[in-house]
């Protein structure tokens, strides 16, 4: 029954976010981002675990040089930034291949198109700032052969209804429990895979330094580069203030490779990251404070753990040369 009941709750909720989208399609788009920048401040006001995460994590990282006020309204700007980015995603099955670019702007796309025909394929690092699900629709019209990682919505019906706006010009979505497979496979094809992993990654995660602390990282992007040989691109997308978006995509990043597996995907997520902490410095109410990005603290004796356990896990180097 519990389980029935959870799942009518989800069905629910499902609901009202559709009639949201039938309204919003049929509202100006003005009328509609200002709808959702309402939305945004009501959460910022009514979801009470969300608002103290966000406070804490501008406290922790700005505490020192900036006042109340300003860290408030980077607070409130970054609630008002996904208000319209969830009213901008419920108007996707507006968008078609030519009316898109009436909302978004590319700056850098020569820069995996180049990748791309050097390397044969190119992993994507896209963070949570501005609207980064924008990224879904643009690649899938700039580069058909595109691929991202799907972490699923624990609302069944909300995570169907997303991952249809997400993949509407065709971008392959990956589940997350075939994603290393999977990658592997679309990289041999020639794809550009897009990964957003910029939130915490738990004791699994590699600890480099984000904002002058230890911070748990996703392994994922730099470990597939370094297997595949793929190139790393830092990929944005910057709320202007018109609304209107301009996605960044950077060159790729020169990788340090040394041999030693964990020393380089240290390092060169590090690199990642100081990307990203530049442009959150820049635009800071455009990131997504909500989420408890420094909820994992590191652990010594796991990471010891962790070494051994991937030591034992590579093949061993030690049989007779022929």
């Amino acid at each position: 029954m519990a389980g029935s009941g959870k799942l009518f709750k989800h069905y629910v909720i499902y609901r009202l976010v559709a009639c949201v989208g039938f309204c919003v399609m049929r509202l100006p788009e003005r009328v509609a981002l200002s709808l959702g920048e309402r939305v945004g401040i009501a959460a910022y006001h009514l979801v009470k675990r969300r608002r103290k995460i966000t406070v804490s994590n501008l406290r922790l990282i700005f505490g020192g040089e900036k006042s109340q006020r300003e860290l408030k309204r980077i607070a409130m700007d970054s609630y008002c930034n996904l208000g319209k980015s969830f009213v901008e995603l419920l108007r996707f099955p507006l968008l078609d291949r030519e009316s898109i670019w009436q909302l978004v702007t590319v700056q850098g796309k020569e820069n995996l198109d180049r990748a791309l025909k050097k390397s044969g394929n190119a992993i994507v690092f896209i963070p949570h700032f501005g609207n980064h699900e924008l990224m879904a629709p643009v690649f899938s019209v700039l580069f058909p052969k595109s691929a991202a990682i799907a972490f699923p919505l624990k609302n069944p019906y909300l995570n169907k209804m997303t991952n249809e706006y997400r993949s509407m010009f065709g971008l392959e979505l990956i589940r997350k429990h075939q994603a290393a497979r999977r990658v592997l496979k679309v990289l041999r094809a020639g794809y550009a895979v897009g990964f957003v992993a910029d939130q915490d990654a738990g004791r699994e995660g590699v600890f480099v330094e984000f904002f002058d602390r230890e911070t748990s990282c996703a392994r994922g992007p730099v470990m597939m580069a370094l297997k595949t040989g793929a190139p790393i691109l830092f990929a944005i997308d910057i709320r202007q203030p018109d609304d209107r978006h301009l996605i960044i995509i950077s060159a790729p990043m020169k990788m340090k490779i040394t041999g030693n597996s964990d020393k380089d995907v240290a390092h060169n997520t590090a690199k990642l990251m100081a990307e990203l902490e530049s442009y959150i410095r820049k635009y800071p109410g455009q990131w997504m404070w909500q989420h408890n990005r420094w909820k994992t603290r590191p652990d010594a004796e796991w990471q010891k753990k962790r070494s051994q356990r991937a030591s034992k896990d590579k093949p061993s180097n030690n049989s007779p040369s022929t």
